[in-house]
């Protein structure tokens, strides 16, 4: 069983009409007071996620039944931001930095944003900006050799992010601080998983969640 699909847009357009559809799908596979709070929980962050993005941005947002209660929120976006665009958005920062990426949900926005970008525009980017490899590097990749969308499925995986940091945090400062972001992060306490897949100009979230 699935919800309706509700086209949500960084406009905030369906953002409505996907929290009630996450309120019928509680009340649908029988979740309490109690579940049904944290489901609800899980698909505002998300729909948070979405009025970030800093350019046009249209996904479909639905929720799945997995086993039971157990369910997985799907964002699947068709978009693409130019890297001229995202340049101008950094330029406009008095420091010339991309400082609107702050916590757990800003990284995942800013993988989402970034994940259509050619291999190469994301080295420059690296170099340019200084991102920091934790996202974009082996740090909660899953079988992939490079990040370019041109070349199939590549996917993000947010236990492994945490188990990978947990073990680098002792010796490194940037993985000590994406810890303490996760240990903040309301969608990482409460998510069993959050998992990005990306395909050429195709970028799909699912948040799983047991009950």
């Amino acid at each position: 069983m699935q919800t309706d699909k509700i086209r949500v847009t960084s406009d905030g357009v369906g953002t409505e009409a996907a929290l009630n559809e996450t309120v019928k799908f509680a009340e649908y596979v029988g979740l309490d007071e109690k579940e049904s709070m944290k489901l609800r929980l899980l698909a505002e962050e998300t729909m948070g996620l979405v009025t970030a993005i800093t350019n046009k941005f249209d996904a479909d947002f639905w929720i799945e039944r997995v086993d039971e209660k157990d369910c997985k929120i799907h964002l699947l976006a068709y978009t693409r931001m130019t890297l001229d665009k995202k340049d101008e958005l950094i330029e406009v920062s008095s420091s010339k930095s991309n400082s609107a990426y702050s916590g757990f949900m800003g990284k995942i926005r800013e993988l989402i944003e970034n994940s259509v970008y050619s291999f190469e525009e994301m080295g420059e980017l690296q170099a340019q900006y200084g991102y920091s490899p934790l996202m974009y590097g082996s740090m909660g990749m899953m079988d992939v050799d490079t990040f370019s969308a041109t070349s199939g499925i590549s996917a993000w995986s947010m236990e492994q992010y945490r188990q990978n940091i947990e073990d680098a945090r002792k010796s490194d400062d940037a993985a000590q601080e994406a810890w303490d972001e996760l240990e903040k992060s309301i969608v990482a306490n409460v998510a069993d998983d959050v998992k990005v897949y990306i395909k050429g100009d195709t970028v799909e979230m699912v948040i799983e969640k047991k009950f």
